[in-house]
């Protein structure tokens, strides 16, 4: 089986309670591993790992879909957790990711690991209250030729459902992330929170509108625009949904990647950062149909990720 190296997505932090190198076995049925750091979500999830760190003591977490291990091992070297929930929809990669985590733990009895397979929250005992629940969902409804057995797959589309989300969420295809903030809200402590990765092709008054309207104060805590991979894969679906919805999202020319670095190593992070690129960002966007057009001629396209804190207040 393969094994990839992923030391460097945790370079940035100090190591306490996680093995290093850090080599993670990958399946078909677990989620790929992007070959450098700067293509993935997870150093941005883990940038607001470390600012939730320093504003919320998190000792007790749920990872939702955690597609290989790697971001629950992440939260265990930045939380100073005593007990971690770690799952995934499918058993068989659910037990991949179980491997990847027990393996680089340097004490893995310090922490209460628990592991369950199945579809978001229902799959977890409700037998105490977390401080975090952490999660990375796919947007895009499976067409029936879809099968959902393959990490690639299953980390971008899901199962159909009969689920009653109001709009405008169902036409921006943040279903799933619907019923996940209204399944944790009751798990989760007053003060605590969903911290909810978004790929931002929709306004972000419409994601933020999502977790006031499950009961969540949200609040914008890291902030990037990355290249989108897979885009014969991902960008037709948003394509279609923007022709047959009446909604429009927003991709962006690839020189938006450089643009947000600039202003990121400059020294902001999350809503600052968000709101400091947005007028140079607005000439570089592009509708999901104008995406897909300039994939089709082989060019790269962007999209922002929005990783947002949504904390309980009822």
């Amino acid at each position: 089986m393969p094994y990839v190296d992923a030391t460097d997505y945790l370079a940035p932090y100090g190591q306490r309670r996680v093995r290093r190198p850090l080599r993670l076995l990958l399946t078909d049925e677990t989620y790929p591993l992007e070959s450098a750091p700067e293509e993935s979500w997870l150093p941005i999830a883990f940038r607001a790992f470390a600012r939730l760190a320093e504003r919320l003591t998190v000792r007790h977490a749920v990872i939702v879909g955690t597609g290989n291990g790697l971001d629950a091992l992440a939260a265990t070297e930045i939380f100073p957790l005593r007990s971690l929930t770690v799952t995934d929809l499918l058993e068989s990669s659910l037990a991949v990711s179980r491997e990847n985590v027990l393996s680089h733990l340097i004490a893995p009895e310090e922490i209460d690991l628990r592991f369950h397979a199945g579809d978001l929250l229902s799959c977890v005992p409700p037998d105490r209250p977390v401080c975090l629940v952490y999660e990375n969902l796919p947007n895009i409804p499976a067409a029936p030729e879809i099968r959902l057995e393959s990490g690639l797959i299953t980390g971008r589309f899901f199962g159909a459902r009969e689920v009653d989300v109001p709009e405008p969420y169902s036409s921006y295809l943040l279903a799933l992330h619907h019923q996940c903030l209204l399944e944790a809200r009751e798990r989760v402590r007053f003060g605590g929170g969903v911290l909810t990765a978004i790929g931002g092709r929709m306004p972000p008054e419409v994601a933020f509108g999502l977790h006031r309207s499950c009961g969540y104060r949200p609040r914008l805590v890291a902030y990037d625009v990355k290249r989108q991979v897979e885009p014969a894969l991902v960008i037709p679906p948003y394509a279609r949904a923007e022709q047959e919805g009446g909604v429009e999202f927003t991709f962006y020319a690839p020189e938006a990647i450089a643009l947000v670095d600039d202003s990121r190593l400059s020294g902001l992070e999350g809503q600052e950062l968000a709101d400091a690129v947005a007028p140079e960002l607005s000439r570089l966007a592009l509708s999901a149909q104008e995406a897909e057009r300039r994939s089709q001629r082989g060019q790269d396209v962007a999209h922002s990720v929005l990783m947002i804190f949504g904390e309980r207040i009822r």
